[in-house]
Parts: C-alpha cells; sequence; structure tokens
C-alpha cells in the first residue's frame, strides 16, 4: 500500500540522507581509499590491487592539484554508491521512506563533491569553508593517515582522528 509522506517527513528524510551521506564520506575515505592503512594488509600483494587501488584514491594524493583528477569518475562512483549506499538500506528502511533518504545520500554526495573541488580550486574568505579547506590540505600534505572528514570534522572527531589545528588554522604538531 503507498504512503503519501508529509512535507515535514520528506524534508526530515532528506536530512536523514544528508546525515548518513556523511558517515558514508568518512567511512569510504577512512577505511576504502586509505585501506593501505587497513584492510590491504590482509590482502595479497598484488600489482593489480595496487594499481586499482592507486587509481581510485592514490592518483588524487600523488597530484592534489590536478583538476582531472579530483572527483571519482560518475559511472563507478555511482556503481559503488549503489554497491554500498543504495542495496544495503534498501534492506533496513521502510520502501516508503527509503528513496526520499536516499535522495539526501546522492544529494549529499553532489554537495561533497562540489565542496572538495572547491576546496581544491579556491581561496575562501575567513570562515567554515577556509577552515575546511585548511584542515583538508593538511590531511593531503602532513597528515594522510588522520583527518578524513572533508566536508566536515565531525566524524573525525567522534573517531578521534582529527587533525589537531590552532585558531589561526595551523595544525599543531603531534
Amino acid at each position: 500500500m503507498p504512503h503519501n509522506n508529509s512535507s515535514l517527513t520528506s524534508i526530515l528524510c532528506v536530512i536523514t540522507g544528508l546525515f548518513l551521506w556523511t558517515v558514508y564520506e568518512y567511512l569510504g575515505h577512512r577505511y576504502l581509499f586509505h585501506g593501505e592503512d587497513t584492510w590491504m594488509h590482509y590482502v595479497p600483494q598484488n600489482k593489480w590491487v595496487y594499481t586499482g587501488h592507486f587509481m581510485v584514491h592514490g592518483i588524487h594524493h600523488a597530484f592534489p592539484q590536478d583538476r582531472m583528477r579530483l572527483t571519482f569518475p560518475p559511472v563507478p562512483g555511482y556503481f559503488l554508491i549503489w554497491l554500498v549506499i543504495y542495496f544495503p538500506l534498501s534492506f533496513v528502511i521502510p520502501t516508503h521512506l527509503f528513496h526520499t533518504i536516499f535522495l539526501g545520500a546522492l544529494l549529499g554526495y553532489q554537495l561533497y563533491d562540489e565542496m572538495h573541488y572547491f576546496m581544491h580550486h579556491s581561496s575562501p574568505e575567513p570562515g567554515y569553508f577556509r577552515n575546511m579547506k585548511l584542515y583538508h590540505m593538511q590531511h593531503h600534505y602532513k597528515f594522510g593517515t588522520i583527518g578524513f572528514g572533508v566536508s566536515s570534522k565531525f566524524w573525525d572527531l567522534v573517531f578521534k582522528s582529527d587533525i589537531p589545528m590552532d585558531n589561526k588554522g595551523k595544525a599543531k604538531s603531534l
């Protein structure tokens, strides 16, 4: 039986999807894209695995200012989203809410991609975006094993993987 969601329910579902995206952004960046620190220790040394991993994210760290290697290619990106977000969540979220929540997650992914590009190729004014740019650049150039949040430091703070920064946006020594 179809459900008619109220506007408030729809808005809350989109916000839930945006929030879920932040979890996926953090976990994917930390455990998938930086797999050399976690799961790759358990994979047999194989040139195809290492090459694939490098092509997915390592190349971005090797050339962080290359505009052509900044965002995940759309086709494999949306396949990955289907595999790790759409498919698993479709089993646990009620059908009448699922697509609106998934819409929020897709919106989160799009905002993340736009923000990531902005951080690499802009000079933001003082405030949140400059702070996040400085934080993200510290992840690229100094602290590659911490600071996995791209659009927010929230999950870095929760999981204690944040880059310690002073009030001027400079990284403190570890």
